[in-house]
């Protein structure tokens, strides 16, 4: 499904199907303020396969509020910096929106922005807002494993796994090469995660690092994210040191 599709759709959905959507009546507004309000999704992420109802949002914004403010217009940018489309008058308080789907391709991915700007009657602009949110695809961290288990004191206790991402078709996963896992330990009896150290994908997304073993605990490889990767955490492994 397309960018275009996917928000033109939700457009007509909430600005002509549902009918526009307004706020309270707003008292008399500060002269020196103009209110401004955007409500975004923190992220989106999905998976392979189609549509998915855990990545179905809305975005919504309310026209600016304030001394002067004739109206507003509110605009969807995407990452590229392409704008559209365009709500060209927007009534202080009052309230419009975009539906926003999971991304499909890779030119889906990154950082969308909702700006809304405000003019007087004579369309001079007095001010603007922006907001954003991630769209990203999902990644996972397969095999993971520390081993030997148990393991003699002071000897070397190998981690290793595999990390995969979702394709750039969004059809499925391949694997994700180059990327930087960090590995972090927990000591028995704690509550606290301590940074190891790290190490990089292979061109298979394959791991691996070593550690002396000084103690039980549990260990976790992690991978941070990227702008159109989510990030990720291995299952917990808990090693018995004798």
């Amino acid at each position: 499904m397309s960018r275009y599709h996917r928000f033109a759709s939700g457009v007509a959905a909430l600005a002509t199907g549902g009918g526009l959507l307004v706020g309270a009546a707003a008292g008399t507004a500060d002269a020196a303020a103009l209110v401004f309000r955007i409500e975004v999704p923190k992220s989106l992420t999905v998976g392979k396969g189609e549509y998915s109802k855990s990545c179905a949002m809305d975005v919504w914004a309310w026209g600016t509020e304030g001394s002067g403010v004739a109206y507003s217009k509110a605009t969807v940018i995407e990452p590229d910096g392409e704008i559209w489309p365009v709500y060209k008058r927007v009534l202080p308080g009052q309230q419009v929106g975009w539906g926003v789907g999971c991304p499909s391709t890779i030119d889906d991915l990154g950082k969308w922005r909702v700006r809304v700007v405000a003019y007087d009657k004579s369309g001079k602009a007095l001010g603007s807002r922006e907001k954003y949110w991630y769209e990203k695809f999902d990644t996972a961290v397969q095999s993971f494993n520390a081993a030997p288990e148990p393991i003699r004191k002071g000897r070397t206790l190998t981690l290793s796994g595999r990390l995969i991402r979702v394709n750039n078709l969004g059809t499925g996963y391949t694997s994700y090469s180059g990327k930087t896992m960090r590995v972090y330990f927990r000591p028995k009896g704690s509550t606290t995660w301590s940074y190891m150290g790290s190490t990089k994908t292979a061109g298979d997304g394959r791991f691996r690092k070593a550690f002396t073993a000084k103690r039980d605990g549990t260990w976790r490889a992690y991978f941070p994210g990227t702008s159109n990767f989510d990030r990720q955490k291995s299952r917990d492994d808990y090693i018995d040191v004798r």
